[in-house]
């Protein structure tokens, strides 16, 4: 999955998602987890990435937004 300007998403990346700010915590496409959101817990994803926000908690992006 890439940014719109064709970057990589990749986790640790900081975000601004849904009015909130984030930070990527798994980018399925890549098979890149962090330690607390890890391959055994979301790999059933496929593809995506998930953003844990102050604001809303975890969120999954399944396409680029």
């Amino acid at each position: 999955m890439n940014y719109s300007g064709g970057e990589e998403i990749r986790v640790g990346d900081e975000v601004s998602a849904d009015e909130s700010d984030g930070i990527v915590v798994c980018a399925a496409d890549a098979k890149q987890f962090t330690d607390k959101y890890s391959s055994n817990d979301w790999s059933y994803l496929e593809k995506g990435c998930l953003i844990e926000t102050g604001t809303f908690g975890l969120i999954h992006y399944p396409e680029a937004d």
